[in-house]
């Protein structure tokens, strides 16, 4: 009994191992995957023709030259990638006064996108499972597709979240707390469904487009209508035990500060949040509480471009920002020395303005031998990192917990099988 069940576990290791390879690298031949994989070519052959036979994975039949660099140089050979018909996921973003859907295949691509604007703020809480449960309904209806095909639901929210529970504990979107919202969405629909931090979802999507660059250990801070912190730990995202991890935004950067949206004072986000920057050029960050609406894009613009025209107030909210970022990334190089600080959202439109208080910032928060050696990037504002990694989230979790076993199986009813 021991060595069958010692086999069965090595069986879908070594499955999930060559999908992990898939996700990562995208279309590739056997040879590439022994490669990437270290499996034996025999072992390839018999996953690979396992995974095709349950309808997970397909062949392209299309014979495909390889490249110049290629071990077998000019042979063509046929490549195998996931069969994007074997299932779907949902990803869900909330944010302040709305939602953003997108149903996704197999292989990660977006297939059809819904965008739905309510007053999240004084919505009442305990309709919020269904609100959400309504608007995948409504997805799924305008893309045709039923919801038995959908393997799993993953839901990406500003805030506080308890992915063990299924929870938001404390979102800036809303203004109760420890609102339900899987258990909802799982009853109504019967698709298993995980609730997450947002900047975590950012850095979930960077490791699925490049595992290899973000192998080791990096701090990814979204920057927008809130600020947000998603860490990578030796190539992993670290969620902490109920997924509240990392929650930077709300790490104090100056006592008896501005009024944050969390109710506290002297936050980094008092500082580097879109709200935070119009309250600071206003004059009144002392006194003014925090908007809890939605910042229109136009006035951001016109702010950044009075701080470029040299307008002293918005010179100076600029200024703040980039101080209370500095010394906050600071503190995370100091306890982490993280090899990349990755800078994500739409608040690094105003790196220009932001970045040379945050380099004093740091020069004068960590010793220089702590600091050389860290890279900071900025992930382009276009690319919309919190649905990618949404998706890639979800679609990890169906290769571990159903593609790893067998052939697409049940959630409590069975997926289509498509072999």
């Amino acid at each position: 009994m021991r060595e069958k069940a010692d086999s069965d576990l090595v069986r879908r290791q070594n499955r999930l191992l060559l999908m992990e390879a898939l996700r990562q690298h995208g279309a590739m031949a056997r040879v590439e995957m022994g490669r990437h994989t270290g499996l034996s070519p025999a072992s390839i052959t018999s996953i690979s023709s396992q995974l095709i036979a349950d309808g997970i994975l397909e062949e392209d039949t299309a014979p495909h030259v390889p490249s110049e660099g290629s071990h077998r140089r000019g042979r063509p050979t046929t490549q195998i990638d996931f069969n994007p018909k074997n299932a779907n996921v949902v990803a869900v973003k909330v944010s302040i006064d709305g939602l953003e859907l997108a149903l996704a295949d197999g292989r990660g691509a977006i297939l059809a996108r819904r965008t739905s604007r309510t007053a999240t703020y004084d919505a009442d809480p305990t309709a919020f499972g269904k609100l959400v449960a309504d608007e995948i309904t409504a997805l799924l209806a305008k893309a045709r597709v039923p919801a038995r095909r959908v393997a799993r639901v993953g839901i990406a929210v500003q805030g506080v979240a308890d992915s063990q529970a299924g929870t938001v504990v404390w979102s800036p979107a809303f203004r109760t707390r420890n609102i339900a919202v899987s258990s909802v969405v799982e009853e109504r629909l019967g698709i298993p469904c995980r609730v997450a931090n947002d900047a975590n979802m950012i850095a979930e999507g960077l490791i699925g487009s490049d595992r290899a660059g973000y192998g080791g250990t990096a701090a990814v801070v979204f920057m927008g209508y809130g600020v947000g912190m998603g860490l990578i730990i030796n190539g992993q995202v670290y969620h902490g035990p109920t997924g509240a991890a990392a929650e930077f935004g709300h790490m104090n950067h100056l006592p008896d500060g501005p009024l944050c949206r969390c109710g506290r004072r002297g936050c980094v986000e008092a500082y580097v949040a879109d709200y935070s920057l119009l309250r600071w050029a206003s004059g009144n960050a002392a006194t003014q509480p925090p908007s809890f609406n939605a910042i229109p894009e136009a006035h951001m613009l016109a702010l950044e471009a009075a701080a470029h025209r040299g307008e002293a107030a918005a010179v100076s909210a600029y200024a703040k920002a980039g101080e209370a970022l500095g010394f906050g990334l600071a503190r995370i190089i100091a306890i982490l020395t993280p090899s990349r600080i990755v800078l994500a959202g739409p608040g690094t439109r105003a790196m220009a303005l932001i970045a040379p208080h945050l380099n004093r910032a740091l020069e004068a928060g960590v010793v220089d031998e702590l600091r050389r050696n860290v890279a900071i990037e900025v992930v382009p504002i276009d690319t919309d990192m919190i649905i990618k990694g949404t998706i890639d989230r979800a679609l990890r979790h169906v290769d571990r917990e159903i593609f790893a076993h067998g052939p697409p199986l049940k959630r409590g009813r069975e997926l289509e099988n498509i072999a």
